[in-house]
């Protein structure tokens, strides 16, 4: 029988060495990852349901076996479904988030690369010593030392820069990485001046960031707002509920779960399109 479903993209890629690289398309949270989301928007998720659910079936305004279930259900059901929509959401701002450090450390390796060559150096010893240098700015489980790692040890065992490069660019969900493993590659088949390409490189990837860097210091008050509008009418709904009884009573009515359920319905959607509005990518 056929597999119709989809093909997941793999975690890691094979690397000209045959090791298991990050692919950078996809991100998969780790087990303590999981977890930690997991339990957050339950529990957050579980908060504004009971905020705008709780209560239910209380008789002369006092709470029945009936309501402490209906609160339970509430939270719990909420608080799946809230999981359920929102862990999608965080996982592609982790995507992004780890794809922008990848970013920003190529820039690094292109700042050192471009000293290297200036130096006379050749491509090759300029990667290498590239590996040495960037470790004084960064760790062995940064992404760009893990990379340039994979590298420096497929030129120490016969294998061709292009082919470590093409690979790299290959996984790296970034145009300009891709790009630049692409004509490096054609450098070395056609002949062409590896200086240049880095600094022309650079500048690109640097105007990027700056152009990026100043649009979210232009929306960082925009969504400020938008995370406060999504939070305000949680808080609003929880004081009236405290301070008017009535107002509790009147929420807790079949017409009053069926306005409430229809604003929560217009709030959540609010929310992803003001997500959409805001993100830059």
């Amino acid at each position: 029988m056929a597999d119709s479903k989809k093909t997941k993209e793999p975690k890691y890629l094979p690397s000209p060495l045959n090791n298991k690289m990050l692919n950078y398309k996809v991100y998969y949270m780790s087990a303590g990852e999981k977890v930690l989301y997991f339990l957050l928007t339950f529990v957050l998720g579980g908060l504004v349901g009971y905020v705008f659910y709780g209560g239910l079936f209380k008789y002369d305004g006092e709470a029945t076996m009936a309501t402490h279930i209906s609160n339970i259900v509430i939270f719990t059901g909420v608080g799946l479904i809230a999981a359920k929509v929102f862990l999608p959401a965080i996982v592609e701002s982790l995507l992004k988030k780890r794809n922008k450090q990848l970013q920003k450390q190529f820039m690094d390796l292109l700042e050192g690369l471009s000293t290297s060559l200036s130096a006379g150096n050749t491509v090759n010893d300029s990667f290498l010593n590239a590996c040495n240098d960037m470790k004084n700015q960064y760790t062995d489980e940064d992404y760009i030392i893990k990379e340039l790692q994979e590298i420096a040890a497929g030129l120490n065992n016969g294998r061709t820069l292009e082919e470590m490069l093409v690979n790299f660019g290959n996984r790296s969900n970034n145009e300009d990485i891709h790009n630049f493993s692409n004509v490096m590659s054609n450098c070395y088949r056609l002949g062409g001046n590896f200086k240049d390409v880095v600094r022309r490189t650079r500048g690109i990837i640097g105007d990027k960031i700056a152009i990026s860097d100043e649009i979210d210091t232009k929306l960082a008050s925009n969504k400020l707002q938008h995370n406060a509008m999504c939070v305000m009418p949680i808080v609003l709904v929880a004081m009236l509920k405290v301070a008017s009884p009535s107002f509790a009573q009147n929420l807790s009515s079949f017409l009053g779960v069926l306005v409430t359920t229809l604003a929560v319905g217009i709030f959540v959607a609010s929310y992803f399109w003001g997500q959409k509005i805001i993100d830059i990518g």
